[in-house]
């Protein structure tokens, strides 16, 4: 197994480990009647899906564990044109979900009507999300090329083949369109949520504020590296480079969380100590 491998499965792990922690903490204290702590509870466990479905996915991008990936092309050779389709699905509903997130916060963020807006968004965020899914799937298979993932027998390698040029060239724009969309999207919304904060919030940022405008800016960030780690396009290193960012991007909302959120960490230490005292 290669080290960028090993790391990536390193980092992922742990991850995913801490992703799922926060979704029992936020899901089993009062945190939960709050929308905001139930949209992070969904993007949690979207960021771990997406995390597992990426593997066999970049097992052939990177030439990585290559008899795991023989015998899984052997038994259902489609399977991988599934993940391949999943890939690009969960990127679109994982921009989205922090667009949705930063919108919330910005929604909420006046005292005087919280309470009737965290209702609404309590009472609708399970059909937003569902919205969400449905058009990302569609996005995935109406407005992208799936590549289809071919064995060489003569070199012993994967790899993947895009049939026809106008597919590559289709293929390569909608990439870019998308990143420059999410791109635009985000910093938009992002401006937005600083100025209502700021405006009802006395010119402080309080912690799930202050999540959600780290989150929504890095992941600017990271959709910038990313978009110009493509059209640099320096073969493997393009490859390692674009899936660091990816994981970066995917779990940076369960690291924030852990740093720059009080309420969570006070939910921790309460669900902690509660599970010392029946321990007793």
């Amino acid at each position: 197994m290669y080290l960028i491998s090993k790391i990536w499965l390193g980092y992922g792990l742990i991850s995913v480990f801490f992703s799922a922690f926060l979704v029992f903490v936020i899901y089993t204290s009062p945190l939960s009647n709050q929308s905001f702590y139930r949209l992070i509870v969904i993007h949690l466990v979207i960021v771990i899906l997406s995390w597992i479905n990426s593997w066999p996915t970049r097992v052939v991008w990177t030439e990585d564990a290559p008899y795991f990936a023989k015998a899984l092309y052997d038994h259902t050779p489609r399977l991988f044109s599934l993940f391949m389709f999943l890939g690009i699905a969960f990127c679109h509903i994982q921009s989205w979900s922090s667009i949705v997130i930063c919108v919330n916060r910005l929604r909420t963020a006046n005292p005087e009507k919280y309470e009737e807006r965290n209702k609404w968004w309590n009472r609708w965020f399970i059909l937003i999300y569902i919205i969400v899914i449905v058009l990302s799937l569609l996005a995935a298979h109406y407005l992208a090329i799936t590549p289809t993932v071919r064995f060489y027998e003569e070199t012993g390698k994967f790899g993947y083949v895009i049939w026809d040029l106008a597919d590559g060239i289709m293929q390569i724009f909608f990439l870019v369109v998308f990143l420059g969309l999410y791109i635009l999207i985000s910093l938009i919304f992002g401006c937005i949520a600083v100025c209502k904060i700021k405006k009802h919030q006395d010119g402080e940022f309080h912690h799930s504020s202050l999540v959600t405008l780290v989150h929504i800016f890095l992941r600017v960030f990271c959709l910038t590296l990313l978009l110009c780690s493509f059209l640099l396009q320096v073969e493997d290193f393009t490859v390692e480079m674009m899936i660091t960012i990816f994981d970066l991007m995917t779990f940076s909302m369960t690291y924030i969380i852990l740093f720059y959120d009080e309420s969570v960490r006070e939910a921790i230490r309460s669900s902690c100590t509660s599970g010392t005292v029946d321990g007793r």
